[in-house]
């Protein structure tokens, strides 16, 4: 991750969302929790390898097989330092979750000149950055954390799904106003695109790991045979 910014950003929300407020009585207040970032780069570098260590193992782990010794022992950091900048578990969880969410790439979506080659393109977009590793593991925690953190749901919902159909609407509506496409239709043309990106490659990928993914090859051209349909049905209004 990017240090200044970004630690900044984490450190801030580290205790602006929903915290467990008896587990929070138990740990040092936010009165102790000292400045947004350390005032020494070495500071700075013990607090980053804190944070690395720990969404590397909420990432693999999940938030309940991550204990704070076990981030503490990846990082060689301290209670000290760690308890100076996140309350609780939580706390840890909840920024860095965020963070994840926040930083992961996102597909393009331009009407330069063919609709088809665009729509192609986000697709293949979607589905590699959808299929790899992290998002995979990040999709699998914050379903599985849902309930007790139902604020980073919203957050990767509003980050991606969310996202991606508003883009697709604007696009869309684009192709409306170009007489590409019937007039009105927009937002329903893209919920019915969003169905072509989750494909039973990627929930078999989801869950029986990476193996089940195919080549961005074969992806692109199941993707141009799903747009030539798309985009003949929806001509049709």
């Amino acid at each position: 991750m990017t240090f200044n910014a970004t630690l900044a950003r984490m450190v801030a929300q580290r205790s602006q969302d929903g915290s467990d407020e008896a587990e929070r009585a138990a740990k040092p207040s936010d009165e102790c929790l000292g400045p947004v970032t350390p005032n020494s780069m070495r500071g700075r570098r013990r607090l980053a390898r804190i944070l690395e260590a720990a969404t590397q193992l909420f990432l693999r782990d999940g938030y309940a097989a991550t204990s704070i010794e076990a981030v503490l022992d990846a990082s060689g950091g301290s209670k000290a330092t760690l308890y100076s900048y996140f309350s609780t578990k939580d706390d840890l969880f909840r920024a860095v979750i965020q963070e994840a969410i926040r930083t992961q790439r996102q597909p393009t979506l331009e009407l330069h000149g063919n609709p088809k080659s665009a729509l192609v393109d986000f697709i293949v977009q979607a589905f590699e950055i959808m299929s790899s590793p992290r998002h995979r593991a990040l999709l699998r925690v914050v379903v599985a954390e849902r309930e007790r953190f139902p604020d980073l749901a919203r957050l990767y919902y509003e980050e991606w799904p969310l996202r991606n159909r508003r883009l697709l609407t604007s696009f869309f509506a684009e192709l409306e106003q170009r007489n590409v496409l019937p007039a009105g239709g927009a937002e329903s043309a893209s919920d019915h695109f969003v169905g072509l990106i989750t494909h039973p490659w990627l929930l078999e990928s989801l869950l029986f790991g990476g193996d089940r993914l195919p080549s961005v090859d074969m992806m692109r051209a199941k993707a141009e045979r799903a747009v030539d349909r798309f985009l003949t049905f929806a001509a049709q209004g």
